[in-house]
């Protein structure tokens, strides 16, 4: 790699993995009331992720302290062998109408069981990571004050965690899936490693207010989508746009192994600050991870650029309803506005998957992995 190259090359990857400290390098601007909009919100009431990721050294101290907490009948329900094929047992519907999910209900914990849950994920996740992932459980309550429920069952109590082989500081292979309405994290981890394939993140309200202030997770994901196709020039712009919308992400629930034909405009040509937009993108969703496993995996994504394509439908003034997706060999990302954004609060889906690496089950390039 030329010096030249290698320079653009780490500008791009410093400017990516600024979100870290804290979502879209473009903030997102005041509501109409002139209230600053959280980013993630605040991580879960009374709960704070800084003293929660400090009690352990790693994720997998942090999930066998869990599971030490457990009944012996709570533990048979949490644990499940690696390759258990139940693991692609998710769904982002509610769990009134999806009621198999696997592992231990949030709301069936003891206070002791439930901090114990709440400290393994501030040590699996960032704290990008996790405030986005309980914000999204927030909104649960939200829709449980506005609604009557009925067959939908709207509550925070409504997400389970599982363990998907015996969590280890060793190189084997370990994987976890907390999951709910809207929500379905599946982390594979080895050693000090993690990745996040697939990871379904949605939220309805997309924004709502605590008592910290508003909450939207995915205000930064439909900005920085905004702030992408903006970037790009007339020609650009006309080669990324889609004839036609999903009418739901194409790679969601039940779609293990779907790969959309490949569209759009090509991002390998693209100028320096276009792929800082793209890395912006992608780096919301790599920044859910621990800052190691972040960097590799953006390297990956940024080798990728030349076979990576940004497809958009919709408008660009950022009023309306929109969809896009980022894919690459190893990538595949999509965000989609269920609906007006005005509708109720707004209602958003969004996915990121490897399609090389679903489950942590296959390597990059397709080959298996050994045990």
């Amino acid at each position: 790699m030329g010096a030249s190259r290698l320079s653009g090359w780490l500008a791009l990857l410093t400017a990516a993995l600024a979100l870290a400290a804290g979502g879209c390098a473009e903030a997102v601007p005041p509501d109409e009331q002139g209230r600053v909009v959280a980013r993630s919100g605040p991580a879960y009431p009374g709960l704070d992720y800084t003293e929660l990721s400090s009690a352990h050294h790693t994720p997998a101290d942090a999930a066998l302290a869990f599971l030490d907490t457990l009944s012996a009948e709570q533990r048979a329900e949490a644990l499940f062998d690696f390759r258990d094929a139940r693991r692609s047992n998710w769904s982002n519907l509610p769990p009134g109408i999806f009621d198999s999910r696997n592992g231990v209900r949030l709301g069936d914990l003891t206070a002791t069981q439930a901090e114990a849950l709440h400290r393994f994920l501030a040590s699996a996740l960032s704290a990008h990571g996790y405030a986005t992932t309980m914000a999204v459980v927030g909104a649960e309550d939200q829709l449980a004050a506005s609604s009557p429920g009925g067959r939908f069952l709207w509550s925070s109590g409504d997400y389970w965690l599982a363990f998907f082989g015996e969590p280890s500081n060793a190189p084997k292979r370990w994987g976890w899936q907390f999951g709910g309405y809207h929500l379905a994290v599946n982390a594979t981890v080895a050693g000090e490693r993690s990745t996040l394939s697939p990871t379904f993140v949605g939220v309805e309200p997309a924004r709502y207010e605590t008592a910290d202030g508003i909450v939207a997770p995915l205000d930064d994901h439909r900005a920085a989508g905004l702030a992408l196709v903006n970037a790009l020039d007339e020609s650009q712009r006309r080669d990324a746009l889609a004839d036609t919308r999903p009418r739901e992400t194409l790679t969601g629930a039940g779609k293990d192994g779907v790969v959309p034909a490949v569209d759009g405009v090509a991002a390998g040509a693209w100028n320096a600050e276009q792929q800082r937009r793209l890395l912006d993108l992608v780096g919301l969703w790599l920044n859910m991870l621990p800052t190691a496993s972040a960097e590799v995996r953006l390297a990956e994504v940024y080798a990728d650029l030349p076979g990576t394509y940004f497809t958009w439908h919709g408008e660009t003034h950022g009023a309306s309803a929109i969809y896009y997706r980022v894919q690459g060999p190893r990538l595949i990302i999509e965000f989609s506005t269920q609906g007006r954004i005005s509708a109720d609060g707004g209602h958003y889906h969004s996915i990121y998957r490897d399609p090389t690496n679903d489950y942590g089950w296959v390597a990059e390039r397709g080959h298996p992995r050994e045990e």
